[in-house]
């Protein structure tokens, strides 16, 4: 079944509406990622422009994952309500607006309002488009079409740095920000053409409308196999899915495993470990700053090299065996740092070891986690506990980050970096036996057939 699938729709043969729903994805990671990279050279100049102290810079990076957090909450939800196509839109136009009000910022409190609007944008923007594409895309292309946005997220993360880079010499931080505004607003402009989700217009009784909206993005032959099993499809608790519905038998299974990926996800100490980088491969031996920053660039070059690999492996190879390939591999990497610091001093040989490590991490988790996690949060949830479903799950997923990041260099002064090391590693490990054990291959499926594989006899 599956391979018929694959055969008869090849991604070459893709309506180009299809194409510019990629194109979407694209922009998503970019404006996810640009909103990390641009804040690292864009701080050193706002501190001295706007009287900034330490807490508030902190506070000032915060906001951004403050606004994601409650904005990965409250997206499933309006997305729900009001369509994802409206959701993505909204997710656009309220960066842009983030963008703007920081740009303009004349002090602490207008950077930091700005900041917090700009995380709100993204927060939606990190549920809204794996949400869409999943419902979206044909099943051949959809996992390569989702990862796409991993993929230009690490893009943007680069790209921001490049920009600060760009802005360096003049100290122009304003104009560092102002440059986001042209990938938000092609991700407005373009958004505009996209059609609504067909399983969204089926959740609300417009069925003609989800015909016409599949034939879009999906070859004839799928667009009447996949909207008679949509048809079929019935939903005796309602498709505006209560709450309570996400804790209901059947459901829950799917819930709570696409929250432990959530969770487990950022227990990696992916986002803490880039943040912290540079701080960590200077206090393991790499001193001098200028040799730490370069190993720093590696590893963010390394994570989006490899994201290339695992993008065209993902609907090959599977989600699956590259979360477990994935997930076994940082394990390796993590728990080889933390010998490295328990049996080690601070010297050009535990630095190199520690950047070694890194690389080995990214590298692994580039290809596995970081690849798999929003295609399969976005897949395993049935179709009426789905958006509230990803909403809580990208929301722990957020918290947990900043959760991590909070307290990480706590971890480091009490248990040190081999303590630090030993635990993410515990937790990778953890996040391995998830893959191996209750995680199900959706590679090729579509997602009626990984709904029924969920519920299975409660809702036959």
């Amino acid at each position: 079944m599956i391979e018929t699938t694959q055969d008869s729709f090849s991604p070459t043969r893709l309506p180009a509406m299809a194409w510019l729903a990629i194109a979407i994805a694209a922009l998503g990671g970019i404006l996810y990622g640009y909103d990390i990279g641009i804040i690292a050279g864009a701080l050193v100049f706002m501190k001295g422009a706007l009287s900034l102290s330490a807490s508030e810079m902190s506070l000032i990076v915060a906001a951004v994952l403050g606004g994601g957090s409650l904005a990965t909450l409250i997206g499933g939800p309006i997305a729900d309500a009001i369509g994802r196509k409206a959701t993505l839109l909204i997710s656009g136009a309220v960066f842009a607006i983030g963008v703007i009000v920081t740009a303009m910022a004349a002090g602490y409190a207008g950077a930091l309002g700005g900041r917090l609007i700009q995380g709100i944008g993204v927060g939606l923007v990190t549920i809204v488009v794996p949400l869409y594409l999943v419902e979206v895309m044909p099943p051949a292309v959809r996992g390569r079409s989702v990862t796409l946005f991993q993929l230009f997220l690490t893009f943007g993360i680069l790209a921001g740095y490049l920009v600060g880079y760009f802005f360096n010499a003049s100290g122009d931080w304003r104009a560092m920000f102002i440059t986001a505004l042209a990938p938000a607003v092609a991700f407005v402009l373009l958004g505009l053409a996209l059609p609504k989700s067909p399983r969204w217009l089926i959740k609300k009784g417009r069925p003609s409308e989800a015909r016409a909206a599949l034939a879009r993005t999906h070859s004839a032959a799928e667009t009447e196999s996949t909207f008679n099993e949509l048809a079929a499809q019935t939903d005796e608790e309602g498709v505006a899915a209560r709450w309570s519905l996400l804790l209901a038998p059947g459901y829950r299974r799917a819930f709570f495993l696409a929250l432990a990926i959530g969770l487990l996800n950022q227990l990696t100490g992916i986002n803490t470990l880039l943040q912290f980088n540079t701080v960590i491969l200077d206090q393991s031996g790499l001193s001098g700053g200028a040799t730490a920053v370069l190993g720093s660039v590696t590893v963010g070059l390394t994570n989006f090299v490899v994201t290339i690999v695992g993008l065209m492996l993902i609907d090959r190879v599977g989600r699956r065996p590259l979360l477990i390939l994935g997930t076994a591999g940082a394990t390796v990497a993590l728990a080889f740092m933390a010998l490295i610091h328990l049996l080690t001093t601070a010297s050009a040989f535990q630095g190199y070891a520690t950047l070694a490590g890194l690389i080995g991490f990214v590298v692994f988790f580039a290809i596995g986690p970081g690849i798999v996690v929003w295609l399969a949060i976005s897949e395993v949830l049935p179709l009426a506990i789905r958006a509230k479903g990803m909403a809580v799950a990208l929301f722990a997923n957020s918290l947990m980050s900043a959760i991590l990041a909070a307290v990480f260099m706590d971890i480091v002064s009490v248990a040190g970096y081999a303590g630090a090391f030993g635990l993410l590693a515990i937790a990778v490990f953890v996040y391995m036996l998830v893959a191996i054990i209750p995680l199900p291959e959706t590679k090729g499926r579509k997602l009626e057939e990984i709904e029924t594989h969920f519920l299975g006899e409660a809702h036959g």
